[in-house]
């Protein structure tokens, strides 16, 4: 390699234009040396490689301003920080387009099928339908900040902080999730966590050579649990987006999550571990539930208001409302009540 180089060279270099080098430039991401007699550019192996790392990393949809941010630090946390972000929105992009390429697909299908009557309505209702479902998936917020939460959340679980105790029965929730995942007998289950949270509930898998992933919505969470369990995989996902593709796990496993999806939430979580889910695959969620609405009134009717406060902070579930989401995908639940507010259901 030549020790210094021109800009037609290094353009040559990358099959480039001249004007995209100096663009880097102006923004800051590369800056070459200058010729004292001409003040030509000079580029030397150092830039060489700053350049080929630029454009790598234009192939993955890095901003510019978040190239400039790698370039200058290159701690892992603030790789991390970039590259999930990336992760996050690449994930949204691809749960978008999948969403219109199957308006797409109903509208051809009806276009083929129509006789021209009401074919335009039609349309309109298949995209506008698409459009709530994409709203609805990109303005679920963390209104309980699971971020700032993350350090401190193994402490509260012990403690079981709250009017409601709804942590008293923890550690045999997790017990009984795990347990039933063993008893399912699968060869080596590809197992998917959703709200992995600090990785309790992940460990008990991890302990026993089980092939499990965890995603979570709060970055900080995740951090927490690999540094809890440096062997847990983990990435940045949710219920309303989960980040793999169709029919990848044989086990979808969750516990105190779901409930911080409302019901409209809910029918599209469903939908989506119905989608990555192998099949004949398995869904076991460990929540706060109640089996219907009058069993919901039974209970609250005996509690403080602080304590229907903290139910009314969240979106617990009814057991007959997830029975017949589960069933348009001809699911059977099962449940088993732990607690006044615990359940664990079974989908198989």
């Amino acid at each position: 390699m030549k020790k210094e180089y021109n800009i037609n060279e290094v353009a040559n270099i990358f099959n480039i234009t001249t004007n995209k080098i100096r663009y880097y430039e102006k923004k800051g991401l590369i800056k070459p040396l200058r010729d004292e007699n001409n003040e030509y550019r000079i580029f030397d192996k150092n830039h060489i490689m700053t350049l080929q790392a630029i454009l790598l990393y234009r192939t993955i949809g890095l901003s510019i301003n978040d190239i400039k941010e790698i370039l200058t630090s290159n701690s892992n946390s603030n790789y991390l920080n970039h590259f999930n972000k990336q992760w996050g929105i690449i994930n949204g992009e691809i749960h978008r387009l999948s969403g219109i390429r199957k308006s797409l697909e109903g509208i051809i299908d009806d276009l083929y099928e129509a006789d021209g009557c009401n074919i335009n309505n039609n349309i309109l209702d298949i995209i506008e339908k698409t459009y709530k479902l994409d709203n609805i998936k990109n303005n679920w917020k963390d209104k309980w900040n699971f971020d700032s939460w993350a350090k401190t959340y193994d402490v509260s679980v012990k403690e079981d902080r709250g009017n409601l105790k709804i942590y008293k029965n923890y550690n045999l929730i997790l017990e009984n999730v795990f347990n039933l995942v063993e008893r399912l007998n699968i060869n080596y289950p590809s197992i998917l966590e959703i709200g992995v949270g600090t990785g309790n509930l992940a460990s008990k898998f991890l302990k026993n050579n089980y092939n499990i992933i965890g995603i979570d919505q709060s970055r900080e969470m995740l951090s927490v649990a690999k540094e809890k369990y440096p062997k847990l995989k983990v990435r940045l996902g949710e219920f309303l987006k989960i980040p793999y593709g169709d029919k990848c796990f044989d086990v979808i496993v969750s516990t105190y999550a779901f409930h911080h999806l409302n019901n409209s939430e809910k029918s599209i979580a469903i939908e989506e571990m119905i989608r990555v889910l192998k099949d004949n695959g398995k869904i076991i969620i460990g929540d706060l539930m109640f089996e219907n609405k009058q069993d919901e009134d039974n209970v609250i009717k005996d509690l403080s208001l602080e304590q229907i406060e903290e139910i009314r902070d969240e979106y617990y579930s009814h057991i007959d409302f997830l029975e017949g989401e589960f069933k348009k995908f001809n699911k059977e639940l099962t449940y088993k009540r732990i607690d006044d507010f615990n359940y664990i259901v079974c989908i198989d």
